[in-house]
């Protein structure tokens, strides 16, 4: 259905495009590989007990357990990029999964998973600086006593400057795609259950004063109600909106994927940009209600893999930083991710699947 957003982001899109064409002249888009898919070849559906001969889906299954799984033991190992030694030898440590894990250096390394139980073994490259906690979103008391116990190790604060979300939206296609057991993700069924989600995950008790929160919502009108409306997400927690980044996706050639005045389906996705009130501040007025000094950003780029974000790592670092703070360094959190960012904390039971080394390839 027809939003009354539709019109204003078609303009700002349309003339972004333009300021773009008219000052680039670059290629639209890096080099990538491509790796060929079998025409007309849908992936057998298997029985939820069976193992999987599928690479991929092995994988998936064995993140799905790591996640879930607090009792059985995996072996682990952390090694050098360029150390093309099997994770089948001389693996360092044997022990129940930890669920959460830090890269302390200062250049990426190789994590090697085993699981006896499951005759898996995966590799994932994991960015400097980089921490996960590899654990569902609903189970939020023991990621919070995570991020308890690592800040007095490491002497840090509990709380994060920025944090970056993408609720698992409902959505009508991935449930029927999660039918066939192609789906790539899971959802939740309505936006209610999303809602109940996110309360219980206490992310105000995250976020420092403040601190920003983006979220990225549908075309629904409902889902954009539920972050922005009365008691919604914003208000609960006493978030002002300050900006919306839209992320128009292009073709290879620079053009939107589908037409911006399309009813079925939007070219673009939104990115709802709040700051956290500091009621220590008196002279600092919030009128949550006000979003007439809202700023407009689009995002043009290349949508790759189906939902997945493009990074916005360098926008953050140069945006969020507080008229008040001290420290240019900004602690920044995404929940549902599924995939880790150097410097980030990361947090979903998805969050090593794009960061499998098959989906890296060495400069050399």
């Amino acid at each position: 259905m027809a939003t009354e957003h539709d019109d204003l982001y078609a303009q700002l899109i349309s003339s972004s495009l333009a300021v773009v064409r008219q000052n680039y002249t670059g290629p639209w888009f890096l080099p990538r590989i491509v790796i060929p898919q079998a025409e007309n070849v849908l992936p057998f559906k298997r029985k939820s007990n069976e193992p999987s001969s599928d690479p991929e889906s092995a994988r998936d299954d064995l993140l799905q357990q790591l996640s879930s799984d607090t009792t059985s033991s995996y072996t682990f190992r952390w090694r050098h990029v360029d150390d093309q030694q099997s994770a089948s030898e001389s693996l360092l440590e044997t022990s129940p999964w930890p669920k959460y894990l830090y890269n302390s250096s200062n250049v990426a390394r190789v994590l090697d998973i085993e699981s006896t139980s499951m005759h898996t073994t995966a590799s994932f490259c994991i960015p400097p600086g980089a921490a996960f906690y590899l654990g569902d979103c609903s189970n939020s008391r023991s990621f919070h006593l995570a991020v308890k116990s690592i800040a007095e190790q490491l002497d840090t604060p509990r709380q994060f400057d920025v944090i970056v979300m993408d609720p698992p939206w409902p959505n009508a296609s991935v449930r029927r795609t999660e039918k066939s057991g192609r789906s790539a993700y899971q959802v939740s069924p309505t936006v209610w259950d999303v809602r109940q989600l996110i309360f219980e995950m206490d992310i105000d008790v995250l976020l420092a004063n403040e601190g920003l929160i983006a979220i990225w919502i549908t075309n629904k009108p409902a889902v954009r109600d539920l972050v922005l409306g009365e008691d919604g997400l914003f208000d609960s927690w006493d978030v002002q909106l300050e900006e919306e980044w839209l992320w128009v996706k292009t073709t290879t050639e620079g053009e939107p994927v589908s037409p911006l005045d399309a009813l079925w389906r939007k070219p673009y996705e939104v990115l709802l940009v709040g700051r956290k009130h500091d009621p220590r501040r008196s002279d600092q007025h919030v009128n949550l209600a006000d979003t007439s000094k809202v700023e407009r950003r689009v995002i043009v780029g290349l949508a790759d893999l189906h939902s997945r974000k493009p990074c916005l790592e360098s926008l953050f670092r140069r945006f969020a930083i507080s008229p008040t703070s001290t420290s240019t360094k900004q602690r920044i959190l995404e929940c549902f991710a599924r995939y880790l960012v150097s410097g980030w904390w990361s947090w979903g039971n998805q969050v090593l699947k794009f960061n499998h080394t098959d989906c890296w390839q060495s400069k050399s």
